[in-house]
């Protein structure tokens, strides 16, 4: 189990403000973020502790590595809208400058999974180039879905849980 320090990057502090701030009409997002003792030999193995960390239940072997590009438009989905239901909620501009800043934690060369295509108005393609259909939740909720950031030195989530 890779050690999972605090965080102190007032960065991150920052963003969770303003993310509650623009997504005040609508559920909170989940935003966690740690420092790694060690870098990740095994990135499921880190990606499943930071979820358990956040109640959550861990994919194994099936976390769904990204690009970057991909990466970020998940996150700015998920900030832009609700999950169960095309609604917008945080202008995509506004949307994608707070994306920007969750993958801003993370230094070049950084890895990036979720877990599956939830919802959204693009295709999600995985780091092979291969189509993602479907997701596996990792929570009680009818639906949820994020990305898991993993650089060297710092693992993090932004996460969101959505009920019909």
């Amino acid at each position: 189990m890779p050690d999972l320090l605090q965080d102190t990057d007032h960065a991150i502090d920052d963003l969770l403000r303003d993310l509650d701030a623009a997504r005040a009409t609508s559920y909170p997002l989940v935003l966690s973020v740690y420092r790694l003792a060690a870098p990740s030999e095994a990135p499921h193995t880190t990606l499943d502790a930071l979820a358990v960390v956040e109640g959550y239940k861990g994919l194994g072997g099936n976390w769904v590595e990204v690009p970057r590009r991909i990466a970020a438009k998940i996150v700015a989905q998920l900030i832009a809208s609700d999950l169960a239901y095309p609604t917008d909620v945080v202008k995509p501009a506004a949307a994608e400058e707070l994306a920007g800043r969750f993958l801003a934690l993370f230094q070049a060369g950084a890895r990036y999974f979720t877990n599956g295509a939830c919802s959204g108005p693009f295709a999600v393609y995985d780091i092979a180039g291969e189509e993602v259909l479907g997701w596996r939740s990792i929570s009680a909720a009818p639906f949820d879905n994020g990305v898991i950031g993993l650089a060297a030195d710092r693992v993090g989530m932004l996460w969101a849980e959505d009920a019909p």
